[in-house]
């Protein structure tokens, strides 16, 4: 009896651990696939701008800030820009451009759900879709537009992120 209730309570504070944990801070969000991170093409503050995959640097423009909404569901704001990214307008049921508008905590298609999708890896789905945040190619092309697309399981499709203290 006392060893089913241990296994009991070590497996009930490991769901606790891996399903609680929240993510705060301030992260650059690095594709599997490419290496490329996510950025606001140019580093533009302009409304409908492109989110594109960018190389790796230490900028402002490359570092999201992690709001928490609840669980694994989170709002993201651009350093730089203060801004969030969205679908854009007129986008289908499989395939959307997202592009950088102004944050606004109400809104359902500025939310994402970060899915365990290996150790500290993620798939990132739009919140109340079936449409993950995808790289544009495997390849890693500079300022080429990040989707979002259904479910693949490619690594185009997964995420890392790591803390980031931008110098500019």
């Amino acid at each position: 009896m006392r060893r089913y209730l241990i296994t009991g309570s070590l497996l009930l504070l490991m769901h606790c651990y891996v399903s609680g944990q929240t993510i705060k801070g301030k992260y650059a969000i690095k594709n599997v696939e490419t290496g490329m991170l996510l950025r606001v093409k140019d580093a533009s503050n302009k409304n409908g701008t492109p989110l594109v995959a960018y190389p790796p640097q230490n900028w402002k423009c490359m570092t999201w800030n992690f709001i928490s909404v609840e669980g694994n569901t989170y709002q993201l704001k651009n350093l730089f820009t203060g801004k969030t990214f969205q679908p854009k307008a007129g986008g289908d049921t499989t395939a959307a451009a997202l592009e950088e508008q102004v944050l606004s905590t109400a809104s359902s298609n500025q939310q994402f759900d970060f899915e365990p999708a290996g150790k500290n890896i993620y798939w990132i789905k739009l919140k109340g879709t079936e449409l993950y945040l995808t790289s544009g190619d495997k390849k890693g092309t500079v300022n080429l537009p990040v989707i979002l697309s259904r479910k693949s399981g490619n690594k185009e499709q997964q995420w890392t992120i790591y803390a980031q203290a931008p110098t500019m």
